[in-house]
């Protein structure tokens, strides 16, 4: 075969012929190909990747073809399930990860040579974090570094998670419970917040300047966010209550505070939701009772990958994170 051997260990110095000859060869695959076809590899289907990837199925489906159309082979056994890669697909596998790692170290050196960078920064976060702190912390950010533009994702806890992991953002803003299944990431810890009840004024519980957990049991209650109990829903309401929480009437859950407050103003039962998300809506005609139970907190923290450590704009970020201030209402944690 003709043209310029391929580099070696031995040959360290070796030239690698770039100029593009054949429309399936390197030059030709796109990035966005190879984080599809990996997800779909990782996730064992199409409509898992797409939860990571944030991409409609159409999408991934049209890269993955699009991809093995360049290679000229099939990456898929299609007909299994779940479906899994073809020999080929897994003798590729291996040599697209490395390919991007590659390539992203090498955006992040690039980067990181740079003393007022411009950059790219994918943000994790939730609403009560996003409306009420997070414009701080990139005020700070993009005052000392104009050139830096931001992306931002927002996610229940798990989601965050995910996220983080699979790289589709550089940090996420997450309470610390419920528990990490990555136990690898970093993060640094910033506030804690009380986890509180709301209710209608009119509400004899009112009376009371701190509530019990026998004082709201009685009651149907709303908490957040949505989804099943293995999928965290409701986590702050249950791990306020602790063991009475199989006793509970969980009436309703949301993602929404708005939509917490509008129930309890609506007389459909009692919310227990941590303190900032408060912030973010009104709360005329309510009261707001701490609970007297000593898991009726949360803390909040930022997360990421320990690959991303050094990379000068998750370093930019975190130091602008330590500049910003706190949002109303959190106790901070200090170092």
């Amino acid at each position: 075969m003709s043209g310029s051997p391929a580099p070696s260990d031995d040959h360290p110095d070796d030239e690698i012929d770039l100029a593009p000859r054949d429309p399936r060869d390197a030059m030709s695959l796109q990035t966005a190909w190879l984080r599809s076809f990996l997800a779909v590899a990782d996730k064992g289907g199409f409509g898992a990747a797409t939860l990571v990837l944030h991409l409609s199925q159409s999408r991934v489906s049209a890269h993955i073809a699009a991809l093995e159309h360049a290679l000229g082979v099939t990456l898929f056994d299609r007909k299994a399930r779940p479906i899994c890669t073809t020999e080929a697909g897994e003798l590729f596998r291996g040599h697209a990860m490395n390919a991007l790692l590659e390539l992203q170290r090498g955006i992040e050196a690039a980067r990181g040579t740079l003393d007022n960078f411009v950059a790219h920064l994918r943000i994790g976060s939730y609403p009560s974090v996003s409306s009420t702190y997070l414009p701080s912390v990139l005020r700070e950010l993009t005052s000392k570094y104009p050139g830096v533009t931001i992306e931002l994702h927002e996610g229940t806890a798990a989601a965050l998670e995910e996220m983080v992991v699979s790289g589709a953002v550089d940090l996420a803003f997450r309470p610390l419970l419920p528990k990490m299944h990555e136990t690898t990431l970093c993060h640094r810890t910033i506030w804690r917040e009380d986890i509180v009840a709301v209710m209608r004024e009119q509400d004899d519980l009112t009376r009371k300047s701190t509530v019990s957990v026998d004082d709201i049991l009685g009651r149907p209650l709303i908490g957040n966010p949505s989804g099943s109990e293995e999928e965290g829903g409701g986590f702050d309401l249950r791990n306020t209550l602790g063991d009475a929480a199989g006793r509970s009437d969980i009436a309703y859950l949301t993602d929404q505070p708005a939509t917490l407050v509008a129930l309890v103003r609506a007389a459909f039962g009692v919310g227990v939701i941590n303190r900032l998300a408060l912030e973010t809506t009104s709360v005329e005609g309510l009261a707001i009772r701490t609970i007297d139970s000593r898991t009726a907190l949360r803390e909040v923290a930022l997360f990421w990958t320990r690959r991303r450590s050094n990379a000068a704009v998750v370093k930019a970020f975190l130091d602008a994170q330590e500049r910003a201030q706190l949002p109303p209402g959190v106790q901070a944690i200090p170092d």
